[in-house]
């Protein structure tokens, strides 16, 4: 008699196609949760990316953008350490624009020279480069991490190094893609502040050329815009106004006088007192300097200054009368430098006073002529400093 066989199980038609339903299911969850983790990288890819944009597409000054651009990096990969470094033209050294953390350059250094070590090597080749703890040993006292250039349109600027992940683990493909793309963002920021600070010299030529165009136009006024501006930043600076307000003061101080350009020489260097007619035209050179400048646009941001300096606090000024914080900053300043440099220099119709003497009357006048908080600057200034 033949030993009783097992008997053998048949799955019934329905529950194999259930059975395959349920992996085609769970294939394309899986597929569904792989695409889902890709897109939301993506994401913070270009929300790290816009971010940047709005924090440093209007930055002009090339320490703070490279400041920013660190923080955004530190913040977006969870790096501890970033290191910005940009190419000297000088030199051709890369030098540490900005860093955060503990990032360190063996031996103390902030300078890299040129054809040294990963830095030059991602700097030459243009591309990203991941390294291990083992390998960045040779140049950065860190752990690992990622190196990439800054660069667009072929133009190298330098290189960004971000390392020591807060969570311990290493940069990923993807991380290193992401930073740069961010690399990508500030070389576009910072050939644009290139490109505006050459702008900008060049604006601040012209002004110095008008000054010295005025300087030649009279003895009298030799020099007064070159003291007024000297002034004009010291009481700026000692307000502490913002690096932006102290430029555009002292291109304006170069400025303020230039309508003066439109005044007969007769009058400016007449001997004796002057007319009314005379002082009307005299008076005349606020609104003139304005309307030389009008025509320039980078020169906008200046006209209140040029036009307003003659205003007085109490608003008996000219040319519009305007009184109290109604006179523009820019031009409560200038008025200060103005006359005292008007008062301790010599002209046609007088001689020049002490320097005591015109601190004093820069004194008698707050409040009345000038800005009671620009005197008090003024006065502090003035107590440090020889004008």
């Amino acid at each position: 008699m033949s030993p009783k066989q097992p008997p053998t199980t048949q799955q019934s038609p329905e529950n194999k196609e259930k059975d395959d339903l349920l992996l085609r299911l769970a294939l394309a969850e899986r597929k569904l949760s792989i695409a889902s983790q890709k897109l939301d990288a993506r994401n913070q890819e270009l929300a790290a990316i816009y971010r940047l944009s709005e924090t440093i597409g209007s930055e002009r000054h090339t320490s703070r953008l490279c400041e920013k651009t660190a923080e955004e990096i530190c913040r977006t990969l969870g790096a501890t350490t970033v290191c910005i470094m940009l190419r000297d033209e000088h030199t051709g050294d890369l030098v540490t624009a900005a860093s955060t953390g503990a990032v360190k350059l063996i031996e103390g250094r902030d300078r890299v020279k040129s054809g040294d070590g990963f830095f030059w090597q991602v700097m030459k080749t243009g591309k990203p480069l991941l390294l291990s703890s083992r390998g960045l040993a040779k140049q950065l006292a860190g752990t690992q991490g990622v190196i990439v250039p800054i660069q667009t349109k072929g133009k190298s600027f330098g290189v960004i190094f971000a390392g020591g992940k807060r969570n311990g683990q290493d940069f990923t493909v993807r991380e290193r893609d992401m930073l740069f793309g961010i690399a990508n963002q500030a070389a576009v920021a910072l050939e644009n502040a290139a490109l505006y600070h050459d702008l900008e010299n060049l604006f601040v030529g012209i002004a110095w050329s008008f000054a010295a165009a005025l300087d030649a136009k009279s003895p009298w006024t030799a020099g007064h815009s070159k003291r007024v501006t000297q002034y004009a930043v010291a009481i700026s600076e000692e307000l502490d106004h913002t690096p932006e307000f102290v430029h555009a003061v002292q291109t304006c101080g170069l400025l303020h006088d230039i309508g003066k350009i439109a005044i007969p020489e007769r009058i400016l260097d007449k001997p004796g007192s002057i007319s009314r007619e005379e002082h009307l035209t005299i008076s005349e050179h606020a609104t003139q300097g304005a309307k030389i400048l009008e025509h320039i646009d980078t020169f906008q941001p200046f006209l209140p200054g040029v036009r307003h300096h003659h205003e007085r606090w109490d608003g008996g000024g000219f040319p519009d009368r305007l009184e109290n914080e109604n006179i523009p900053l820019m031009a409560r300043v200038l008025a200060v430098a103005d006359s005292y440099d008007a008062i301790t220099s010599d002209r046609p119709y007088r001689q020049r006073r002490t320097r005591v003497e015109a601190i004093a009357e820069i004194r008698r006048c707050s409040g009345t002529q000038f800005d009671p908080e620009i005197v008090e600057a003024f006065v502090a200034v003035a107590s440090r400093e020889m004008f």
